[in-house]
């Protein structure tokens, strides 16, 4: 069965042409995912390659999770919960977008022993204290605002975007006061539900998190195909 159900979407949120494209995307990433890496790389044990493969699967998968989490929990009137998951879409593909940015050049000017420590840093990256004590700056997370900045070159409004999603899912007004309650029109009081009161605008967001994952397949292909020569490099120099 398809992620999402083409019957349940109605055509002013999104069209049937544009519902079939993201599940195109889910399967295509669904179909990525592997139950196990082993790490020495035959014929020499090259350990690196496989090291950033793991990084690459563990980001794979926490993306389909989100996505499959968003779009099911809107269907249970979880629908905050849904722009939570919308929201950590973002994230994961600025975190990834971010790790190829700085990972690629390195392929060109950094020895294994460079490529094989920044890899290892960024999949421990931390913002808690006492690990940045313990191992160094170096394992130290970029704040998230910074990554999603640096994806406007390509997505212009995104910052807007990210701005938004976290209005809605702080526990502030938009959040709380605004989602969960709304002023009677008739008398002095306030009518609750558990839907929000725009479901089908919280539906959009789901979808457009979900077609953030396209930019999040062109960074791992793309990082998947450099490892290649990564790997026939650390082949040839343990010869």
């Amino acid at each position: 069965m398809p992620l999402i159900d083409p019957k349940l979407i109605p055509a002013e949120v999104l069209r049937r042409t544009n519902v079939d494209r993201l599940n195109a995307l889910y399967d295509r990433l669904e179909a990525r995912k592997v139950d196990k890496i082993v790490i020495p790389e035959p014929p020499s044990g090259f350990r690196p390659s496989n090291l950033i493969r793991v990084y690459c699967q563990a980001h794979l998968r926490r993306c389909l999770v989100l996505a499959r989490s968003g779009y099911g929990l809107f269907f249970l009137e979880d629908g905050l919960v849904s722009l939570m998951c919308a929201r950590a879409i973002y994230e994961s593909v600025a975190v990834f977008s971010a790790f190829e940015r700085q990972f690629l050049p390195l392929l060109e000017t950094g020895t294994i022993p460079e490529i094989l420590e920044f890899a290892l840093n960024k999949a421990h990256a931390t913002r808690t204290k006492k690990m940045i004590e313990q191992h160094g700056e170096q394992v130290k997370a970029v704040n998230i605002v910074t990554d999603i900045a640096k994806l406007a070159k390509d997505r212009p409004k995104i910052e807007e975007e990210y701005d938004f999603l976290s209005d809605h899912v702080h526990p502030a007004g938009f959040g709380t006061m605004l989602y969960f309650a709304e002023k009677s029109k008739t008398e002095d009081a306030y009518v609750f539900s558990d839907g929000g009161p725009d479901p089908a605008a919280d539906l959009k967001w789901v979808l457009v998190s979900i077609r953030m994952l396209e930019e999040f397949e062109k960074s791992l292909d793309r990082v998947e195909a450099a490892l290649l020569g990564l790997s026939a490099r650390g082949h040839a120099e343990k010869k």
